[in-house]
């Protein structure tokens, strides 16, 4: 397991980058530049990364290539691809991407997310970009979320199958699946479904907490790792037992300091 950050320090260089990333304790990372950057920028992130034993876990994409403007959707679908080729060329884990809302907002809850239309358009777009860049040192993967699909271990399991392509693996981030009152106090039994149904092909994962509020109508938010009600130990005890080295990386807390507190939490529960 490496443990490492879905989040872009402030630096000036690479070699900056990755010397804040060793110096705080984080032994993978999100690749910080795109497709769009110069080969020579590209490549010396890599370089960077590769001196100093960082994991380039995942290159990410987030946009929709369902967007309903079709010229929103096509440069959404053009990044797909691009971002794929560059997760290829610097042999990152995955390349990942949310399947994609049917609405402006890429990460927007719509009715039209469940529909078996757009379930169909997800596998064959998905088959066209594995059969296009035909990736060895990478694979193209989606992120669960809990209003489109993949929504759940099983839902993501049948993609898997329905896809068929060696090119498309799993990312993690079980915290994702947890949309109900019933997944939130029932973990054990969830994370028993997604790693036995997901295990093999898990490429990397996200780490983050939730906290269910009390009250009348649901209302699940994130939290820094250590705040909310998830099992983290469990979690991590289950991304251990994989038969790879899986890059865990923390995200979507507002500055270093932040990160690292949670990193020491994490750490607090490896060693126990």
């Amino acid at each position: 397991m490496r443990l490492g950050l879905n989040f872009t320090p402030p630096h000036e260089t690479p070699e900056e980058w990755a010397d804040i990333l060793i110096e705080r304790g984080y032994r993978a990372a999100s690749f910080p530049v795109n497709y769009k950057a110069p080969a020579h920028v590209i490549d010396a992130y890599v370089k960077a990364a590769a001196e100093r034993d960082i994991m380039i876990a995942e290159v990410g994409v987030w946009n929709s290539p369902h967007h309903p403007d079709p010229e929103q959707a096509a440069l959404a679908r053009e990044a797909c691809l691009e971002q794929l080729r560059l997760a290829e060329y610097i042999g990152a884990e995955c390349c990942v991407n949310v399947s994609g809302a049917a609405g402006p907002a890429w990460y927007g809850c719509y009715m039209e997310n469940y529909s078996r239309r757009l379930y169909q358009e997800n596998v064959e777009f998905i088959r066209d970009l594995c059969d296009r860049v035909k990736p060895k040192n990478t694979c193209y993967a989606l992120e669960s979320m809990q209003w489109m699909l993949p929504d759940s271990p099983e839902q993501y399991f049948q993609f898997i199958k329905d896809v068929d392509r060696d090119g498309f693996k799993v990312h993690m981030d079980m915290v994702n699946f947890i949309r109900d009152p019933y997944l939130y106090t029932h973990q054990e039994e969830l994370a028993g479904r997604t790693f036995g149904l997901l295990g093999k092909d898990i490429r990397s994962c996200h780490l983050k907490d939730c906290l269910m509020e009390d009250g009348t109508t649901v209302v699940i938010h994130e939290v820094p790792a250590g705040e909310g009600g998830v099992d983290l130990g469990m979690y991590l005890n289950h991304i251990k037992a994989l038969d790879r080295e899986v890059p865990v990386l923390l995200e979507h807390l507002p500055d270093l300091e932040t990160y690292d507190r949670a990193l020491a939490h994490v750490k607090s529960l490896l060693s126990d």
